[in-house]
């Protein structure tokens, strides 16, 4: 009797135990064993396990193996299958496992760990960088490996010219923990400088990056004009590269390369200055310097021009055959003078001028208004010359150049194709229609029979036909001589007023 009671029992309890859910042990998934450089924040993750819609998952992470340290995160969730952690320490091995509890409670899974990143890596300027701006800009990676920095607060980054940071010129700067990019400001030209970077959060701070080093510039690149430039004008543009993190620039110029006798100098916060004080045809040097509240960059480069001494002819050209009778003289403008002085002789020497003017200053061409005669050999110069006072200055004439005008048999020269009255006989008034190859002035007059002036008009002519009326109603009945001019050209015509 006794024994059969015991064996309903044992068939009772193995009935009961096994009615029981089997709860299968999670299989972990990220990060990965032995992960390292995982954020602060990092996500820990497994694989579901089958089970009711009371499933729970007990996590624990440590940084003791046998979790039973003070750092011991242990909390228990319903079906979720991953934890976010935050404020883990930096530089730190964590280890971590979990189990499954519905009804009865599985093992616990295997022990993972991962390594929380200890030091952010720098970017630029690269290691040893040099002509760096004094307000250069640090910028360091946003990821280690292939994961984004995350769970940090701030960055904190030191600048100094010592590698212990411990100088009286270091330079301190925060960040908030989703930027990457620190500044400076108003650093010493052609110093060397140390940088480093930290992660922040409320509970740690990780270890300082391995320091990187630049150099921050010591002279202004200059732009133009480039060294030894020649036929500069007397306002000359000097011109040189920015440089960041500056006040302003100083520069000068001066008649000698030491700099003993200075012409002119002075400040600006743009990056060129217009010459003032020039002579024609002298040797001048420059140079440029950059300044802050804290420093100023060395001298740096000198260069060398010299000022226009001449003016640069282009047009008739030397020897040039064919040449209008009245052609237009081209040269190369100039700026920072008062005007120009431009002689047409018969001679070499210029002895025997045929015509001489003073182009305005802005003027690159001007048209010969005198005609000049056929198949003719003329030469031409000219000069340039500065405002009075006492740095009033002229250029040397320019070598003369000559050129030969065209003869009656060649090039058609005269301004004015055809000359047409009409209507002849005429009433009241009367048009004079004229060809012209291009544009210029004319005048004409109307002349009695005793040769007296009784009309005088002055126009202008534009390429193509051109009208110009007559006023009739003053002049007698009659025949009379219109007498068109053109650039010294002559052209006359009969009308008949009745």
């Amino acid at each position: 009797m006794k024994k059969a009671l015991f064996l309903l029992i044992f068939v009772a309890v193995s009935l009961g135990m096994a009615a029981q859910t089997l709860v299968y042990t999670p299989e972990l998934k990220n990060p990965a064993n032995d992960a390292t450089n995982q954020m602060p924040d990092v996500v820990v993750s497994w694989y579901a396990v089958a089970g009711s819609l009371n499933l729970q998952y007990q996590l624990q992470v440590d940084t003791s193996m046998n979790f039973n340290s003070s750092q011991l995160v242990d909390v228990t969730q319903t079906l979720i299958t991953g934890y976010q952690m935050s404020n883990l320490f930096f530089n730190t091995k964590y280890y971590w496992r979990v189990r499954a509890i519905d009804g009865t409670t599985s093992p616990w899974s295997e022990i993972w760990n991962f390594t929380v990143f200890n030091t952010v890596d720098l970017l630029t300027p690269t290691n040893n960088k040099l002509d760096q701006e004094s307000n250069v800009d640090l910028t360091w990676k946003s990821r280690k490996g292939l994961i984004d920095i995350t769970g940090v607060s701030n960055f904190s980054y030191q600048v100094d010219t010592s590698m212990n940071f411990d100088s009286p010129l270091l330079y301190q700067g925060m960040v908030a923990g989703n930027v990457f990019k620190g500044t400076t400001q108003w650093l010493l030209f052609g110093t060397k400088y140390y940088w480093r970077v930290q992660a922040k959060h409320s509970k740690d701070v990780s270890g300082w990056s391995d320091p990187f080093n630049f150099t921050v510039l010591d002279e202004v690149t200059l732009s133009s004009p480039s060294n030894n430039a020649v036929n500069q004008v007397l306002n000359a543009a000097l011109k040189w590269k920015v440089v960041g993190g500056i006040l302003s620039y100083d520069y000068q110029i001066s008649s000698n390369e030491n700099f003993t006798s200075l012409v002119f100098s002075g400040e600006t916060d743009t990056l060129e200055t217009n010459c003032e004080f020039l002579m024609f045809g002298n040797d001048y040097w420059w140079r440029v310097r950059a300044r802050h509240q804290n420093d100023t960059t060395t001298w740096g480069e000198i260069r060398k021009f010299t000022s226009i001494n001449t003016v640069l002819l282009k047009s008739p050209s030397n020897d040039q055959l064919n040449v209008s009778l009245t052609p237009t003289m081209m040269w190369t403008a100039q700026t920072g003078i008062a005007g120009f002085q431009l002689q047409i002789a018969k001679d070499m020497g210029f002895t025997d001028i045929f015509y001489h003017v003073y182009p305005t200053m802005e003027a690159s061409e001007t048209k010969v208004t005198r005609k000049m005669a056929y198949g003719t050999v003329y030469y031409w110069r000219m000069r340039a010359f500065s405002d009075g006072g006492a740095l009033a200055d002229t250029t040397d004439w320019s070598d003369p150049w000559k050129f030969t005008t065209t003869t009656p048999a060649g090039i058609e020269d005269q301004q004015a194709t055809s000359l047409t009255i009409y209507p002849n006989p005429a009433s009241g008034k009367a048009f004079i229609k004229v060809n012209s190859k291009e544009t210029t002035d004319a005048s004409f007059v109307v002349i009695d029979l005793l040769g007296k002036t009784v009309l005088n008009h002055s126009f202008n002519l534009n390429i193509g036909e051109n009208l110009q009326e007559i006023n009739l109603e003053t002049l007698r009945k009659g025949i009379y001589v219109v007498r068109l001019t053109v650039n010294g050209t002559t052209l006359n015509q009969k009308l008949v007023v009745d």
